[in-house]
Protein backbone atom coordinates (compact mmCIF):
# COMPACT_ATOMS: atom_id res chain seq x y z
CA UNK A 1 0.00 0.00 0.00
CA UNK A 2 1.49 3.39 -0.80
CA UNK A 3 1.76 5.96 1.55
CA UNK A 4 -0.51 9.29 1.39
CA UNK A 5 0.84 12.12 0.37
CA UNK A 6 2.44 14.46 3.61
CA UNK A 7 0.48 17.30 5.15
CA UNK A 8 1.23 20.44 3.47
CA UNK A 9 1.24 24.45 4.67
CA UNK A 10 0.31 25.63 1.02
CA UNK A 11 -0.65 24.91 -1.63
CA UNK A 12 0.58 25.73 -5.44
CA UNK A 13 -0.87 29.01 -5.73
CA UNK A 14 0.37 29.67 -2.45
CA UNK A 15 3.81 28.14 -3.64
CA UNK A 16 4.73 31.52 -5.88
CA UNK A 17 4.99 34.22 -3.29
CA UNK A 18 6.50 32.57 -0.80
CA UNK A 19 9.43 31.38 -2.06
CA UNK A 20 9.99 34.79 -3.35
CA UNK A 21 9.43 36.14 -0.36
CA UNK A 22 12.35 34.17 1.28
CA UNK A 23 14.51 34.60 -1.33
CA UNK A 24 13.77 38.47 -1.16
CA UNK A 25 14.24 37.80 2.87
CA UNK A 26 17.52 35.87 2.02
CA UNK A 27 19.18 38.40 0.17
CA UNK A 28 18.78 41.23 2.50
CA UNK A 29 20.55 39.58 5.52
CA UNK A 30 23.26 39.49 2.89
CA UNK A 31 26.24 42.00 3.84
CA UNK A 32 27.66 44.10 0.77
CA UNK A 33 25.13 42.43 -1.36
CA UNK A 34 26.60 43.06 -4.98
CA UNK A 35 23.35 41.97 -6.79
CA UNK A 36 21.94 39.41 -8.98
CA UNK A 37 22.18 38.28 -12.13
CA UNK A 38 19.24 36.25 -13.56
CA UNK A 39 15.99 34.73 -12.23
CA UNK A 40 14.44 31.42 -13.54
CA UNK A 41 11.63 29.32 -13.01
CA UNK A 42 11.43 25.68 -13.59
CA UNK A 43 8.44 24.02 -15.40
CA UNK A 44 6.28 22.81 -12.49
CA UNK A 45 6.68 18.93 -12.70
CA UNK A 46 3.64 16.87 -12.02
CA UNK A 47 3.82 14.71 -9.42
CA UNK A 48 1.50 12.12 -10.01
CA UNK A 49 3.59 10.60 -12.99
CA UNK A 50 7.08 11.13 -10.83
CA UNK A 51 5.74 9.94 -7.37
CA UNK A 52 2.93 7.86 -7.69
CA UNK A 53 -0.79 7.90 -8.05
CA UNK A 54 -1.47 8.75 -4.64
CA UNK A 55 0.40 12.12 -5.28
CA UNK A 56 -2.55 12.56 -8.23
CA UNK A 57 -3.46 16.60 -8.34
CA UNK A 58 0.14 17.62 -6.60
CA UNK A 59 3.03 19.60 -8.36
CA UNK A 60 6.01 20.16 -7.62
CA UNK A 61 7.51 23.97 -8.00
CA UNK A 62 11.23 25.50 -8.10
CA UNK A 63 12.76 28.60 -8.89
CA UNK A 64 16.14 30.04 -8.45
CA UNK A 65 18.94 33.03 -8.97
CA UNK A 66 22.25 32.88 -9.99
CA UNK A 67 24.83 35.55 -9.97
CA UNK A 68 27.52 35.94 -12.69
CA UNK A 69 30.62 33.63 -12.88
CA UNK A 70 32.86 37.27 -12.11
CA UNK A 71 30.77 37.56 -8.46
CA UNK A 72 30.18 33.86 -8.00
CA UNK A 73 34.21 34.07 -8.30
CA UNK A 74 34.33 36.50 -5.12
CA UNK A 75 35.16 35.24 -1.41
CA UNK A 76 32.11 37.30 -0.49
CA UNK A 77 29.93 34.95 -1.99
CA UNK A 78 31.49 31.71 -2.17
CA UNK A 79 32.62 31.43 1.44
CA UNK A 80 31.52 34.30 3.15
CA UNK A 81 28.06 34.32 2.13
CA UNK A 82 28.05 30.13 2.57
CA UNK A 83 29.46 30.43 5.71
CA UNK A 84 26.50 33.15 6.54
CA UNK A 85 23.72 30.76 5.30
CA UNK A 86 25.16 27.43 6.93
CA UNK A 87 24.96 29.41 10.16
CA UNK A 88 21.26 31.36 9.57
CA UNK A 89 19.78 28.13 8.52
CA UNK A 90 21.10 26.13 11.39
CA UNK A 91 19.89 28.81 14.04
CA UNK A 92 16.99 28.95 12.17
CA UNK A 93 16.35 25.29 13.11
CA UNK A 94 16.14 24.10 9.19
CA UNK A 95 17.43 20.31 8.59
CA UNK A 96 21.08 20.92 7.11
CA UNK A 97 21.01 17.76 4.77
CA UNK A 98 23.28 18.39 2.50
CA UNK A 99 26.97 20.48 2.95
CA UNK A 100 29.72 19.32 0.54
CA UNK A 101 31.50 22.60 0.31
CA UNK A 102 35.12 21.91 0.07
CA UNK A 103 36.69 24.61 2.99
CA UNK A 104 39.28 25.56 0.41
CA UNK A 105 37.76 25.93 -2.67
CA UNK A 106 34.55 26.91 -1.30
CA UNK A 107 32.62 25.00 -4.04
CA UNK A 108 30.79 22.22 -3.98
CA UNK A 109 26.33 22.18 -2.17
CA UNK A 110 24.85 23.43 0.73
CA UNK A 111 20.96 22.57 1.14
CA UNK A 112 18.42 22.74 4.19
CA UNK A 113 15.28 21.85 4.54
CA UNK A 114 12.53 24.34 6.71
CA UNK A 115 9.58 23.10 8.43
CA UNK A 116 7.31 23.94 5.98
CA UNK A 117 9.00 21.02 3.15
CA UNK A 118 11.02 23.92 1.36
CA UNK A 119 14.50 23.04 0.30
CA UNK A 120 16.95 25.77 -0.19
CA UNK A 121 20.11 24.88 -2.41
CA UNK A 122 23.01 27.02 -2.71
CA UNK A 123 25.46 25.85 -5.03
CA UNK A 124 28.54 27.03 -5.74
CA UNK A 125 30.46 25.59 -9.03
CA UNK A 126 32.24 28.36 -11.00
CA UNK A 127 28.80 30.20 -10.94
CA UNK A 128 26.79 30.46 -7.81
CA UNK A 129 23.08 29.99 -7.41
CA UNK A 130 20.43 29.55 -4.87
CA UNK A 131 17.10 27.30 -5.72
CA UNK A 132 14.22 26.82 -3.61
CA UNK A 133 11.95 23.46 -3.94
CA UNK A 134 8.73 23.22 -2.64
CA UNK A 135 8.42 19.25 -3.15
CA UNK A 136 4.96 17.84 -3.75
CA UNK A 137 1.95 20.09 -2.77
CA UNK A 138 -1.81 19.89 -3.50
CA UNK A 139 -2.23 22.21 -7.00
CA UNK A 140 -4.61 24.70 -6.99
CA UNK A 141 -8.00 24.50 -9.04
CA UNK A 142 -7.91 26.72 -12.28
CA UNK A 143 -4.83 28.24 -11.16
CA UNK A 144 -2.31 28.51 -14.38
CA UNK A 145 0.27 30.67 -13.61
CA UNK A 146 1.08 33.54 -10.37
CA UNK A 147 0.60 37.24 -11.02
CA UNK A 148 3.35 38.73 -11.64
CA UNK A 149 6.20 39.17 -8.87
CA UNK A 150 9.12 41.23 -9.21
CA UNK A 151 12.67 39.92 -8.65
CA UNK A 152 14.75 40.16 -5.96
CA UNK A 153 17.85 41.56 -5.45
CA UNK A 154 18.31 44.12 -8.45
CA UNK A 155 17.95 41.53 -11.09
CA UNK A 156 17.22 43.11 -14.53
CA UNK A 157 14.50 42.50 -16.95
CA UNK A 158 16.56 41.88 -19.70
CA UNK A 159 17.86 38.60 -17.37
CA UNK A 160 14.93 37.47 -16.29
CA UNK A 161 14.02 34.10 -17.33
CA UNK A 162 11.03 33.63 -15.41
CA UNK A 163 9.39 37.07 -17.51
CA UNK A 164 10.56 35.77 -20.81
CA UNK A 165 9.49 32.61 -20.29
CA UNK A 166 5.79 33.86 -19.97
CA UNK A 167 5.55 32.36 -16.23
CA UNK A 168 3.11 35.14 -15.17
CA UNK A 169 -0.17 36.60 -15.64
CA UNK A 170 -0.11 40.24 -16.35
CA UNK A 171 4.10 41.15 -16.40
CA UNK A 172 4.73 45.07 -16.60
CA UNK A 173 5.72 45.66 -20.40
CA UNK A 174 8.75 47.33 -19.04
CA UNK A 175 9.79 46.20 -15.40
CA UNK A 176 12.87 47.86 -14.93
CA UNK A 177 11.01 49.70 -11.85
CA UNK A 178 9.85 46.71 -10.30
CA UNK A 179 12.66 44.85 -9.69
CA UNK A 180 13.19 44.56 -6.00
CA UNK A 181 17.07 46.09 -5.59
CA UNK A 182 17.41 47.21 -1.93
CA UNK A 183 21.50 47.60 -2.27
CA UNK A 184 22.37 51.13 -3.54
CA UNK A 185 25.90 49.60 -3.88
CA UNK A 186 24.21 46.47 -6.54
CA UNK A 187 25.55 46.77 -10.37
CA UNK A 188 24.73 45.56 -13.38
CA UNK A 189 27.25 43.63 -14.46
CA UNK A 190 28.45 41.36 -17.66
CA UNK A 191 26.78 37.77 -18.59
CA UNK A 192 27.66 35.01 -16.66
CA UNK A 193 30.09 32.34 -18.19
CA UNK A 194 28.70 28.91 -18.13
CA UNK A 195 28.27 27.17 -14.88
CA UNK A 196 26.51 23.94 -12.84
CA UNK A 197 23.86 25.73 -11.80
CA UNK A 198 19.69 25.33 -12.47
CA UNK A 199 20.57 27.79 -15.60
CA UNK A 200 21.17 24.80 -17.60
CA UNK A 201 18.01 22.62 -16.62
CA UNK A 202 16.47 21.09 -19.52
CA UNK A 203 12.93 22.01 -17.39
CA UNK A 204 13.72 25.53 -17.65
CA UNK A 205 11.46 27.80 -19.50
Amino acid sequence: MQDPPPEREFGEAEAYPLLEQIVADTVTDLPDFPGVYRRGYARPQDCGETSGSQYDGWVAIEIWYGFTGDISATDLVKLEYTNLLRQAWTDAGYDVHRDTINPDTGRGSLEAVRPDGINLWWSVADGVSLTLQTGCVPATEGFEKPEYIPPAGGVLPENDLAVKGDNFENPPEDATDEAVDPFATAQPVSAPVPFDSPDSYDGLI
